[in-house]
């Protein structure tokens, strides 16, 4: 019994390109097969051709069953009938297994008893088109044209599909064009062809131009699919001005849209924040009797949501049960994470109740908008709840739901809480990233931690995680409450080696670490490594250096930082005016103050009420 063999055939040398279409097509008159000689030839079948035949109608044939019947088929003397070998052919090209169809042809061709059709023939280029051969679907044609065969409108649109699918529109337009022009065959379908491809390929000047030619020379008038592809053209491009006029065009012409034409059009509006016009739209979409989808009404209440027009949303999640229309899993959790943006988190637990009651399982999206709004209101109990809920219902926790909860936790000073969870994540695969490290770091320094706090600083590094100037000033922090200045210098130090201090906004942060926990000695250090680094200070730095003096004692030094800003070409702001007024105020150094206040007035900034109360109060001393 002969079998199959999977490969893609030699055909004859490629036919000239679309321009030379005298070698292309040398028939003038096409016939095609009528329903008549269809069941003449039905009635003549054997059990085995009518056996196949009936599996490959059911839709139910798998392809080792096709391999089956086609080594039965080619071995039988006579052949069966081409009837019957086409059928598995088009079974074979629907499920994509396409190599498999060329390689059938290839046996098929092979053998002197079939005499091939311009089924077969149209099926074997199709499928070489489809793998990217569309060389060898022209040398295809050529055997068409040789073996005195008709090609049909089928025939020349998987030449056309292919040209497009490997980006070759040009070649595309061009035999298209020939195609029209010599009367060859072809149909409304193969103008469809052509449209997609110009407008995928963003000429969607060209492809209005074939609409034009389709509706002025009235052999293939233009149908809803060309409409709807140019439009969606239009809306992915943003121009929905160009959009709509086509769309008009369309209803003027008496051509019905279709829920794909209104989905492309309310993308496109939605895209550029055309809400009141996307609302207009269903309106008109339910006035030609076509009900919105779930898509439409997905993206109507996302655009509610992000704007906290939650009532509104839920009017519509009212509407769409009105005409039959499912919520999904995106419906709700839109709902859900707009109410929890909110603070609404009673009513995010309704949206979710309701989902669950209606049998639409929550993702780990939906929860964890809710773990994540629970615990910033401080609720972990609850969050951990829905953690053990999550895992009831079988949805896998991913890091963003653990960041969640170790931050709650870690916010709410329950750094035991934290860790366990951290171990937790550990244990279950899911690996923490620089926020979960950064967040434990944090919460151990705050309890004065420290030295888990460096083993944790040193884990995540082992686990090629680079730790951020969030991480060190943390643990700088948490150093600087203990009293351990050794280690501030050496981290200091340490974070100028591994780059971590690169420019002012870095450094801005480590001097307000530093600054408001440490020695005058570590915050020189740092400035000793800003000007080594030729990084120069900034209006936040001479800021935070003045807060700093001040909070040591040394005024002069403040005084002298305030008046350096101007040559440095920074002008001083209310708040460094602030705080050196404050210093001022706390050590009693009246006229120092009241200088500084007219200085202030002097340069345009006005005193306000907090300042006006610490000045008032010197007057008592």
């Amino acid at each position: 019994m002969k079998r199959i063999i999977l490969t893609i055939p030699c055909f004859v040398s490629p036919l000239p390109p679309p321009g030379n279409t005298s070698l292309l097509f040398p028939f003038s008159t096409y016939s095609f097969a009528s329903h008549e000689n269809i069941h003449v030839g039905m009635s003549k079948l054997s059990p085995l051709e009518k056996l196949v035949i009936d599996k490959c109608k059911s839709r139910s044939l798998n392809l080792d069953e096709a391999l089956g019947f086609f080594n039965s088929m080619v071995s039988l003397r006579p052949l069966p009938s081409i009837l019957a070998f086409n059928h598995l052919l088009g079974v074979l090209s629907k499920m994509k297994h396409y190599s498999v169809v060329v390689s059938m042809c290839k046996q098929m061709m092979a053998c002197n008893d079939i005499q091939p059709d311009i089924g077969m023939m149209t099926f074997l280029m199709s499928c070489l088109c489809n793998l990217k051969k569309v060389d060898l679907g022209f040398s295809v044609l050529a055997m068409i044209v040789k073996l005195g065969l008709q090609p049909n409108p089928y025939t020349m649109n998987a030449l056309l599909l292919g040209l497009c699918n490997e980006g070759k529109v040009k070649e595309a337009v061009e035999l298209f064009r020939k195609i029209v022009e010599k009367g060859y065959p072809c149909s409304q379908h193969s103008s469809g062809i052509i449209i997609r491809g110009l407008c995928k390929s963003g000429n969607l000047h060209f492809a209005i131009d074939i609409l034009k030619e389709m509706n002025e020379n009235g052999r293939f008038k233009p149908n809803v699919v060309c409409y709807s592809t140019i439009i969606d053209g239009f809306c992915n491009e943003r121009h929905m001005d160009k959009a709509l006029i086509i769309f008009k065009d369309m209803l003027v012409k008496n051509i019905e849209p279709t829920i794909v034409t209104f989905n492309s059009l309310f993308h496109g509006l939605c895209n550029i924040g055309h809400w009141s016009e996307a609302k207009s739209l269903l309106a008109n979409m339910i006035n030609h009797g076509i009900s919105p989808n779930i898509y439409i009404f997905n993206t109507l209440i996302d655009h509610l949501c992000k704007n906290g027009e939650i009532q509104e949303a839920n009017s519509l999640l009212n509407l769409m049960s009105q005409r039959g229309i499912k919520p999904d899993v995106v419906t709700y959790t839109m709902l859900i994470h707009a109410s929890c943006k909110s603070g609404k988190w009673e009513q995010a637990t309704n949206f979710l109740q309701t989902m669950i009651n209606c049998e639409i399982s929550p993702n780990v999206v939906t929860f964890n908008s809710m773990i994540d709004i629970l615990c910033k209101e401080g609720k972990t109990g609850k969050a951990f709840d829905f953690l053990e809920l999550m895992t009831r219902k079988g949805v896998k926790p991913n890091i963003l739901t653990y960041n969640s909860l170790i931050q709650g936790f870690c916010h709410s000073s329950q750094w035991k809480e934290a860790t366990s969870l951290f171990k937790r994540m550990m244990s279950e695969g899911v690996h923490p990233d620089i926020v979960t490290f950064t967040s434990l770091i944090n919460a151990l320094c705050k309890e004065k931690r420290t030295k888990e706090a460096i083993t944790t600083l040193e884990q995540m590094i082992h686990r090629d995680l680079k730790p951020d100037i969030v991480t060190y000033s943390s643990l700088i922090h948490g150093l600087l409450s203990s009293g351990q200045w050794a280690e501030v210098t050496s981290l200091l130090r340490k974070m100028v080696d591994e780059d971590i201090v690169t420019n002012v906004v870095t450094f801005n942060i480590l001097l307000g670490a530093v600054g408001k926990q440490g020695t005058m000695t570590q915050v020189h250090e740092v400035l000793k490594v800003m000007e080594e680094k030729g990084v120069k200070p900034d209006e936040i730095t001479n800021r935070t250096m003045i807060s700093t003096y001040c909070l040591q004692g040394e005024m002069q030094k403040a005084k002298a930082v305030i008046d350096s800003m101007a040559i440095q070409g920074f002008a001083p702001d209310l708040a460094s005016y602030k705080m050196l007024i404050n210093g001022y105020a706390k050590r009693k150094r009246k006229d120092e103050a009241f200088m500084l206040a007219e200085e202030m007035l002097k340069k345009g900034l006005t005193l306000d009420s907090a300042t006006q109360d610490t000045l008032r109060g010197l007057t008592r001393f």
